[in-house]
C-alpha cells in the first residue's frame, strides 16, 4: 500500500518559487526591451525629451558625461552640443549621456582645488606652507568661506606632500589652479624651498607629476612633485 503526503505549506513554496522565476523574468526582459528601445530611432528622441524634462544640467554648465568633458553649448532632441576647453565642437548622443554618469560641475556655482607640491625632505615645511598660504590669501578670487586649508598630505618616497584646498567660483576653477601653481613655484624658487621632479628622458615625461588638463573633473587637482 502506498501512502501519498500533500503539504499545503509545500505547494505554496513552490508556488511562490514559480511566482518570483516569474517575476525576475518579466523585469529581465522589460530591462532588455528598455535596452534595445533607447537604441532606436524612437529611443533617442525619447533621451532627448528626458534630458529637457529632468534638466541634469544647462547651457552653460561644465559637464562630464559619455566620456568626455565640456561646456554645455545647447541640449537638442537627438544630441547634446559640447565645447572643449580647446575650444572644438563635439555632438555627444544624448543617449549615451543618459546611459553614463553625468558629472555637472557647474551645479553647486563653486569649486575646490586640490593643489598638491611636493618638496624634498629636509625642506622647510612651514615655510613652504607659509608661501602657499600667502599665495591664496593675496588672490581675491579664492573665498574666504570655506577658508583655504593647507596642510601635509602624506610622505612619499621622494618627500613631503603638501596639499592645498582653496574655494573659489566654478568659472574661476582652472585660472586660479593654473596661476596659483606658478606662484607659488617661483615662490618656492626665491625662498630655496626645493621641489621633488625627476625627468623620465626615455619617455621624455616628468615622473609625479600629475595634472588634469582640459575641462575640469569632480575636483580641478594638480599635482607637482611626488
Amino acid at each position: 500500500m502506498t501512502i501519498e503526503y500533500f503539504s499545503p505549506a509545500g505547494d505554496d513554496l513552490i508556488a511562490l518559487l514559480g511566482t518570483s522565476a516569474i517575476l525576475a523574468m518579466v523585469i529581465f526582459a522589460a530591462g532588455l526591451l528598455a535596452g534595445l528601445l533607447l537604441r532606436s530611432g524612437p529611443g533617442r528622441l525619447a533621451a532627448g525629451i528626458m534630458l529637457k524634462a529632468v534638466k541634469p544640467f544647462r547651457p552653460g554648465d561644465i559637464i562630464s558625461g559619455g566620456g568626455v568633458t565640456g561646456t554645455v553649448a545647447s541640449i537638442r532632441l537627438f544630441n547634446t552640443v559640447l565645447v572643449l576647453p580647446d575650444n572644438a565642437t563635439l555632438l555627444v548622443p544624448n543617449v549615451t549621456l543618459m546611459e553614463s554618469t553625468i558629472v555637472n560641475h557647474s551645479a553647486k556655482g563653486t569649486r575646490r582645488i586640490d593643489l598638491m607640491f611636493g618638496i624634498e625632505y629636509g625642506g622647510d615645511i612651514d615655510a613652504a606652507m607659509d608661501i602657499i598660504e600667502e599665495v591664496l590669501s593675496k588672490d581675491p578670487r579664492v573665498l574666504a568661506a570655506p577658508s583655504p586649508h593647507v596642510a601635509v598630505a602624506e610622505y612619499c618616497t621622494c618627500g613631503v606632500v603638501l596639499v592645498a584646498q582653496p574655494w573659489v567660483s566654478a568659472s574661476d576653477c582652472w585660472q586660479v589652479r593654473s596661476e596659483t601653481t606658478a606662484s607659488v613655484h617661483k615662490l618656492f624658487d626665491a625662498e630655496g624651498v626645493h621641489m621633488h621632479c625627476t625627468r623620465d628622458d626615455a619617455h621624455g615625461s616628468f615622473q609625479g607629476v600629475e595634472t588634469t588638463m582640459g575641462a575640469p573633473g569632480v575636483h580641478c587637482r594638480v599635482t607637482v612633485g611626488c
